[in-house]
């Protein structure tokens, strides 16, 4: 089966030079060696996943650390040829695979147990962070692809959800990355931020635990956050972001339906044979909801779930260290500042939005 690049509109991170030097590494029978990238792909996941246990990187997660070992060796030995199959092979397949296989976490009975004020939370956040993160990154002159995935991981789920969003809105590799790096960035600081303020500030454990459930990137972000004020905050935090989570199927049918509206106001520049190519859904996202339907009707054994969650986390957090392979890191610096003031626009957005529905519901 064909998988279209998540490349679209800016310069791919895998330098035109490092494609023209492809040849290299390809064998005699013409197909490109994928080895030697994968299996440095393979051993940066597998350090990112036990530096993800230890306590002082457990806020970053294995996914954002993956993305950042991918840097720092990119960084330090530069572009290599013999890398970038294996590399895009993790970055753009292995991604789609860990999308479809991240549907089991669908939980939709959520819906029901969390409760009115949990529910308006968790789809406001959403909205709010969509809704407000768009229009503002279009006038910072923030890139499509990197506004909108940036959008969803501040509004659902962190870099997941980012992962899953950027064929669909088709960002491209230095965008998805620039991404996963700002809502780590960001919601760590939020973590920080609301261990140290909860008490000074008055806030109660329900309100302290439905703003940190509704604001705070990652799940891991809330289970730390959550986890300062007691384990009963703990719990309804938890469930407020697992309801976010739930969102990502509905926030990413939106996503697709506005990239295909914008497609369709820019009709000129597309060609005829790719707008007959173009589909609502795109067969990853396909595998995404089936699986998810599979789960909330019982398809799925209880048993699946645990060993098939785990292996959506190793081979998207695979690709996220495929994709910082080759990332180039000045062009992260050029398009991280007005990225920046964009996600901390959105998660101040997603605070105040939080902290009123708090407020009014009481």
């Amino acid at each position: 089966m064909h998988v279209a690049p998540i490349s679209s509109g800016v310069p791919s991170l895998i330098d035109t030079t490092t494609v023209a030097k492809e040849a290299v590494t390809e064998p005699a029978g013409g197909r490109p060696n994928l080895l030697p990238g994968l299996a440095l792909v393979a051993a940066l996941t597998t350090a990112a996943w036990f530096l993800a246990n230890l306590p002082g990187l457990r806020l970053l997660g294995a996914l954002a650390l993956a993305l950042v070992l991918g840097v720092a060796v990119r960084t330090a030995i530069g572009s290599r040829a013999w890398l970038a199959p294996g590399a895009r092979f993790a970055a753009r397949r292995l991604l789609r695979l860990g999308v479809i296989l991240l549907g089991v976490r669908l939980q939709l009975d959520l819906f029901v147990a969390a409760g009115p004020t949990a529910l308006v939370l968790a789809f406001a956040a959403v909205v709010v962070c969509l809704g407000v993160m768009e229009p503002l990154g279009r006038r910072l002159g923030v890139a499509p692809g990197l506004r909108r995935t940036l959008a969803v991981g501040t509004g659902v789920c962190g870099a997941s959800a980012i992962a899953a969003a950027a064929p669909v809105v088709r960002a491209d590799d230095e965008e998805a990355a620039i991404a996963v790096g700002l809502v780590s960035l960001l919601g760590a600081a939020g973590v920080v931020a609301f261990s140290l303020l909860a008490e000074p500030l008055g806030l109660g454990e329900r309100a302290y635990a439905l703003v940190v459930g509704a604001s705070l990137h990652e799940v891991g972000h809330v289970l730390a956050a959550g986890a300062a004020m007691g384990p009963t905050a703990l719990d309804l935090a938890t469930l407020v972001k697992l309801v976010r989570v739930a969102l990502l199927a509905p926030a990413l049918l939106l996503l697709g339906l506005l990239v295909r509206e914008v497609d369709g106001v820019q009709g000129a520049s597309i060609t005829a044979p790719a707008r007959r190519r173009r589909v609502l859904l795109p067969g990853f996202l396909v595998g995404f909801l089936l699986l998810g339907a599979a789960r909330a009707l019982g398809a799925v054994p209880a048993g699946w779930v645990e060993p098939l969650s785990t292996s959506s986390l190793l081979l998207t957090a695979a690709a996220m260290a495929g994709i910082g392979l080759g990332v180039d890191f000045a062009s992260l610096k050029r398009a991280g500042s007005r990225a920046l003031w964009l996600g901390v626009a959105g998660f101040l957005a997603s605070l105040l939005v939080a902290g009123v529905i708090v407020a009014v519901a009481g």
